[in-house]
């Protein structure tokens, strides 16, 4: 059996030497940009129909800076608390590109997922708010902190607030495109769109989750747009080499 599987195994080889079966005989190495942010991966054929791809993206930490409203006056803050977001959204993929015609077109159709921790933005004050800690300790009745709508986010001991907004651990994929994991020549490119399945969007506040049914008025209503986008657009531009 085991002679008879390497003489198969030798066969193949040289079969695919010759006329490129694509079969577990190649490797390529890319670099992508797109609404995931960058990242790079490795593709192998499967089959002439099917490529695979493994890697990493993650998006660039896009800061910016803003104030937010506290639920009223407080000596030294004018009812503005200085606050910084940022863009947390890392993942691991794994991909199949499955091409319906592969002799006549690169065009395929994907499947997988995304996989990476859940925090995909975050919001902190950038200054310490321990006399608002200590104040709120004193008075529990006359609390003071970031308005949320009628909802209040309050500073932990250390007088920080840390505001996230989370989806799920494994994020599916579905997309099309143009272009094969593996290139037929040297060098190639891959075009895909599509979207990333990642559930409904939940904002935590120092590990506390806060629901859109918490709040009221203007606060709620913002929360509850933020909730209802349970996908992400994905437009992908990828440059890849073979190395073999």
């Amino acid at each position: 059996m085991l002679l008879a599987l390497a003489a198969a195994f030798m066969m193949l080889s040289q079969a695919s030497a010759q006329t490129d079966l694509r079969i577990l005989n190649h490797l390529s190495i890319g670099a992508e940009v797109g609404t995931m942010g960058w990242g790079v991966d490795i593709s192998m054929p499967i089959t002439p129909f099917v490529d695979v791809q493994a890697g990493f993206s993650m998006m660039p930490k896009i800061g910016f800076n803003t104030s937010v409203g506290t639920n009223r006056a407080f000596p030294g803050l004018d009812y503005k608390i200085p606050v910084k977001g940022q863009t947390l959204m890392k993942n691991g993929k794994l991909l199949v590109n499955v091409m319906p015609v592969p002799f006549l077109t690169s065009f395929h159709i994907t499947a997988g997922m995304y996989i990476g921790p859940e925090d995909i933005m975050g919001m902190y004050n950038t200054e310490s708010l321990i006399a608002i800690s200590e104040y709120n300790a004193m008075f529990p009745d006359n609390k003071v902190g970031l308005a949320l709508g009628d909802y209040l986010l309050e500073p932990d001991a250390e007088g920080y607030i840390n505001g996230k907004l989370k989806v799920n651990l494994v994020k599916p994929y579905v997309g099309i495109g143009i272009g094969r994991g593996v290139p037929k020549k040297r060098i190639g490119f891959k075009f895909d769109i599509g979207c990333v399945i990642w559930g409904k969007p939940t904002v935590y506040c120092n590990d506390i989750k806060v629901l859109d049914t918490d709040i009221d008025g203007s606060g709620a209503k913002a929360m509850r747009i933020i909730t209802k986008f349970k996908a992400y657009p994905v437009l992908n531009f990828r440059l890849c080499g073979k190395i073999f």
